[in-house]
């Protein structure tokens, strides 16, 4: 008697993301057993996945560099091009106003400090904005790396930051959420150039000096004024760039507490030790600008006093006089 024949094999019916993993794979070379390749690869193909097929269609989605509550940012390669930019996805129903802010004010702009804004694609549920790659990183984490910057490295970043919100107000448009993470740089070299990101929170007024009311920005950013429930300005992201100033120059934060109550305290009363001896400036074209205490910045009943270590460029000082009063 011969033997039995042998039954075919069944093999469980690959999902269609396993296969197209499993394709991705051969073509590379790589063996289809190594862990670590496949759940990055599936990770990879699940996340294009999410993404509509008019942005896909035009876009390879290659990784993923950001997230936030209601939103994602990815690298991407222009398919005809070859060019490189960064896709904001951003969650319409939970992050409507969000949503909305940020294409308003990215629609509107065009500076060389400002992200700029590329294509952008609409679905019922996702906002897709195509806007410049930024591979240098954050702001922030220059710091974390690198420590304190000395005066000639916080002038060349804050010259840049004050341009950019110079022409921002200028337009009536207030950032509102003004911190070293939303801060990129364009390239990883030392002398790259600075781009303000994320207008998720920003507003627009017709004028500069319109008020505003909303109640809103990262706490260790945030104005008194706001904090005091006064109307404001688009002054409130001059504040901000006081507490940057700060962080390059000493690499600790003005205003730190756990307790949040405790936090707006120390801001109301603009309570913070600074080691004067870090502000010799030595330059022939900057000046460094301290206006400690008694500059008022709003007209109005229970002045809020502000503190301002400025470093600004001199092609931008009536910008800044306009703002401190001198």
């Amino acid at each position: 008697m011969g033997c039995p024949p042998s039954k075919p094999k069944v093999t469980e019916p690959q999902s269609n993301t396993e296969s197209r993993v499993q394709h991705v794979l051969q073509i590379n070379g790589t063996d289809a057993t190594e862990d670590v390749d496949r759940r990055s690869l599936e990770k990879v193909v699940r996340y294009r996945a999410k993404f509509d097929q008019r942005v896909t269609a035009k876009y390879d989605i290659q990784a993923l560099i950001g997230r936030g509550s209601y939103s994602r940012v990815v690298r991407a390669q222009h398919r005809i091009t070859k060019k490189p930019y960064a896709i904001k996805m951003v969650n319409r129903i939970h992050a409507k106003d969000m949503c909305e802010a940020e294409l308003r004010v990215l629609q509107s702009v065009r500076h060389k400090y400002v992200i700029r804004l590329h294509e952008v694609f609409e679905s019922s549920t996702q906002l897709y904005m195509v806007v410049d790659l930024a591979t240098g990183g954050e702001l922030f984490e220059r710091v974390v790396s690198n420590g304190s910057f000395g005066e000639p490295d916080a002038i060349y970043v804050l010259r840049m930051v004050l341009e950019g919100l110079q022409y921002l107000h200028g337009r009536g448009i207030a950032h509102r959420d003004l911190k070293p993470e939303n801060l990129l740089f364009y390239h990883p070299g030392e002398k790259s150039k600075i781009l303000i990101t994320d207008f998720g929170l920003s507003a627009f007024r017709k004028t500069g000096n319109e008020f505003m009311h909303t109640i809103c920005g990262t706490p260790e950013y945030i104005a008194p004024e706001v904090i005091a429930r006064q109307p404001y300005t688009c002054l409130v992201d001059m504040w901000a760039v006081g507490v940057v100033t700060y962080i390059l120059l000493s690499a600790t934060m003005p205003f730190d507490d756990d307790n949040r109550a405790r936090l707006y305290k120390m801001i109301l009363r603009a309570k913070y030790t600074f080691d004067d001896e870090v502000l010799l400036i030595r330059s022939d074209n900057l000046y460094l600008y301290q206006a400690l205490s008694q500059k008022c910045r709003v007209g109005r009943p229970n002045q809020i006093i502000y503190i301002y270590i400025y470093v600004v460029p001199l092609s931008i000082d009536n910008f800044l006089f306009d703002y401190i009063g001198l």
